[in-house]
């Protein structure tokens, strides 16, 4: 190889023996866990009813009536929970979190309602005498969520009480309304405004008069006369915010505390701040090994925001101010969970979520703990795929014991065409039956006997295959695992 390269082609080498060392396996590979995640068995697809979001529950032959609303209900994702009343009495109650297995029904828009208490989101089930909770809790955890933070609790407070101050100014004085004000304008004390004003008109020559001029008007005990009119009316501060160009002006009061609120709540919208426990109340919903599809109820997630806004609420006017910062960004439509070894052991497994044919990027990817992934979707999926980090060209069998068939003629070559070899008895592995004998797990490759070359050759329909279409067949390509959205 130190000699000059060939003036034409490329000059291979050819090994003529070599030594190597066989270890054991290692453990479960990615075509493994994947396999599991999407099959009973290795070969039979797990139902539909199981990857949703939802603990499994076993339906007696002929339920009662409340048997079956409580069967629907857990269908839909919630669990019952035992639940003490504010009177002391015990019952159970159903409750989840902003996950569910099924699509939610539609609240009333928030245009109409906006919830101020965690009562007032309580769904009574008076047939049963039993409350769903779920509303209720999202209503409280924003609640408990912004109480905790501070940075927020301070920026909200402080765009309240420049929002109110800037909307009474406009309220007060109409013709700041028609045209784009300042933050100063709305918010300063209108004496200081006045005084700048005094200071910058005709280059200081007004502030030069008032000052030569008051000095013998005070000595001759005259005093500034006010000129009578016709009493300034304000308008109605709460009515006004429906005028058009109000709320663009209140957002600029105080501009980077409101910047900071609906960023917070923004995070709160793709549910950053919840823990796994408030995505999954119950762990049997999503057991170890398990892949799980669900949507995400745009309620819950706004009982959360009105729960967040509601701490200190003085009256009706802050009420109505709120809702200038639930305008934010987009709230998820669906979500991925996946609870397995693949989360820490593959960290760099390829995720492609799908809309027909278009790949949708995910609003939000977080781990939990050490082997639970979120995925977080603006957009219904009909698709889902794991693929196996990138790597070099390696040679070999496949992690569930077969190889992928590849085109070795025409205009495909190098495509899939299938597994194999086909299924053997269900007490044997596939590629067992193209060993050598003598226990040494020595692939029996032209040998006599049941050889490899000869089974590849009549998979593919030829007399036999060449040794470059052998290599192309035992390329160990990486896997893709891809689910269907139930």
């Amino acid at each position: 190889m130190t000699g000059p390269a060939p003036a034409e082609g490329v000059r291979l080498t050819s090994l003529t023996s070599w030594t190597f060392t066989s270890e054991p396996d290692s453990g479960t590979g990615f075509g493994d866990v994947c396999q599991h995640l999407a099959t009973t068995d290795g070969d039979t697809p797990r139902p539909e009813a199981e990857l949703r979001l939802r603990v499994p529950a076993a339906a007696p032959q002929r339920p009662t009536a409340p048997q079956r609303e409580a069967l629907d209900r857990m269908a839909q994702g919630a669990v019952a929970l035992p639940q003490r009343l504010e009177t002391g009495e015990r019952t159970v109650a159903f409750h989840r979190g902003p996950l569910t297995a099924q699509p939610t029904h539609e609240l009333p828009d928030p245009e109409e309602i906006r919830l101020t208490s965690p009562g007032e989101a309580l769904i009574y089930l008076e047939e049963y005498g039993v409350f769903d909770t779920a509303y209720a809790a999202a209503f409280t955890a924003g609640r408990l969520l912004a109480l905790a933070d501070d940075g927020f609790r301070s920026a909200l407070m402080e765009f309240r009480s420049a929002a109110r101050t800037a909307v009474r100014r406009l309220a007060s004085h109409p013709q700041l309304a028609g045209r784009t004000v300042s933050a100063r304008e709305l918010t300063a004390p209108l004496a200081f405004e006045a005084f700048d004003r005094m200071l910058l008109d005709d280059d200081g020559a007004r502030f030069t008069r008032a000052v030569d001029g008051a000095g013998p008007d005070l000595r001759a005990g005259r005093r500034r006369s006010v000129a009578t009119g016709a009493r300034r009316t304000s308008a109605d501060p709460r009515a006004l915010l429906a005028e058009p160009g109000v709320a663009e002006a209140l957002t600029r009061a105080a501009a980077d505390e409101f910047r900071t609120v609906t960023a917070w709540l923004d995070r709160l919208r793709r549910l950053e701040m919840l823990g796994l426990e408030h995505l999954v109340p119950d762990g049997r919903a999503l057991p170890p090994e398990s892949i799980r599809f669900a949507y995400a109820d745009p309620c819950w997630i706004r009982a959360a925001v009105d729960g967040a806004l509601s701490i200190g609420v003085g009256h009706a006017l802050d009420a109505d101010l709120n809702k200038l910062a639930t305008t934010g960004g987009p709230v998820p439509a669906c979500a991925v969970l996946l609870h397995s070894e693949l989360v820490p052991n593959w960290p760099r497994t390829i995720v492609t979520a799908y809309s027909g044919s278009t790949a949708v990027e995910p609003l939000r990817s977080a781990v939990y703990g050490t082997d639970t992934q979120l995925l977080l979707y603006p957009r219904l999926i009909d698709r889902f795929e794991l693929a196996e980090p990138p790597r070099g060209i390696c040679f070999g069998i496949g992690d569930v014991g077969t190889i992928e068939l590849r085109e070795i003629s025409g205009d495909c070559i190098g495509y899939p065409k299938g597994e194999f070899p086909p299924p053997p008895p269900a007490d044997d592995s596939r590629f067992r039956r193209f060993l050598r004998p003598g226990g040494r797990d020595v692939l029996n490759v032209h040998g006599s006997g049941d050889a490899l070359v000869p089974a590849l050759s009549a998979a593919h329909g030829v007399a036999r295959i060449s040794s470059a279409q052998f290599a192309l067949q035992l390329i160990n390509a990486p896997q893709v695992q891809t689910f269907s959205r139930p």
